[in-house]
């Protein structure tokens, strides 16, 4: 990396996209597949509660198993080439994607950093044409069925330290562009020489001042 290339960091839910993709990327599943599994609605509504308030890292590997575990791996990847076409057409930002390709454009390095799973992460990071990409790790068994999460869940502190530990990272965030929407995200964005909370969820709001980040609205 040259001294003057600027670095520049993308969440992706909600960040890049409308809404959050990784709940809409395991019920999907189930339509794309056209099957039915033997989770009830309160059992869904328990992880929906401690999806807000709770241990992300458990919930999502929950969801992750009850609604794709054990599914082979060439049957999830192509849903995931589905799902991937499926935001490109109505999911992402717009403003979003002029800010990115601006980047693009000007010669930065783009880095793709999500707690979404790798599964369709790295697929949507190849299409916008971003080369690095950072993203919860899916766990597959030696017959290629999907078991859960593979390490942490990339959020939070274990995303700032995914992305220090990358190539050339400068560890003060000196010439880092920061973008997110999420305070699970303000370790990185709190680092970054320039964060910018994009359409700010009210935890993050109220961060802003004190932290002097940006805020844009896309």
């Amino acid at each position: 990396m040259s001294q003057s290339q600027r670095i520049v960091v993308f969440d992706l839910d909600v960040t890049l996209t409308r809404y959050d993709t990784f709940l809409p990327f395991v019920i999907g599943y189930l339509r794309y597949q056209r099957k039915r599994r033997s989770l009830s609605l309160w059992r869904l509504a328990t992880l929906l509660k401690f999806w807000r308030w709770g241990d992300r890292t458990w919930v999502k590997t929950q969801v992750l198993r009850a609604f794709i575990g054990g599914q082979p791996r060439d049957r999830v990847e192509a849903w995931a080439d589905r799902f991937v076409e499926e935001l490109l057409q109505d999911a992402m930002r717009e403003q979003g994607l002029d800010q990115l390709r601006r980047h693009q454009q000007e010669g930065a390095r783009v880095i793709l950093a999500s707690a979404s799973f790798d599964i369709y992460v790295a697929r949507l990071a190849k299409r916008l044409e971003i080369e690095e990409v950072l993203a919860t790790r899916a766990a597959w068994n030696a017959r290629g069925r999907l078991v859960g999460m593979d390490g942490e869940n990339c959020r939070d502190d274990e995303k700032l330290r995914r992305v220090k530990a990358m190539a050339d990272m400068p560890d003060d965030g000196r010439g880092v562009t920061a973008y997110s929407d999420s305070h699970a995200d303000l370790p990185l964005l709190s680092w970054a020489e320039n964060g910018v909370a994009v359409c700010p969820s009210k935890r993050l709001f109220h961060q802003v001042g004190g932290l002097g980040l940006e805020v844009a609205r896309w």
